[in-house]
């Protein structure tokens, strides 16, 4: 199930809207310690962001972050006990 959901969110950062990638990241961060995440929030944000210096920021990479590191109590506590 994790490859599925990874190979998901890499398909859907190249050819799908962002919330389907949103969506592939937080399952994959809900249920295990996916680095994955990290990956395809970088690549989504690396397609779409505007060339330049004067981009956004890398929204998708943050929430990769947010959703590994911010989750991982959660998994532990109910997930592995």
């Amino acid at each position: 199930m994790r490859r599925l959901l990874a190979i998901a969110g890499f398909l859907a950062a190249i050819f799908a809207s962002p919330w389907v990638t949103i969506i592939c990241m937080g399952l994959l961060a809900f249920r295990y310690p996916a680095w994955e995440v990290l990956f395809i929030g970088m690549l989504t944000d690396f397609l779409w962001m505007p060339p330049g210096f004067f981009h956004p920021l890398p929204i998708f990479t943050i929430a990769g972050l947010i959703l590994v590191w911010g989750l991982e109590p959660m998994r532990k506590e109910f997930l592995f006990s």
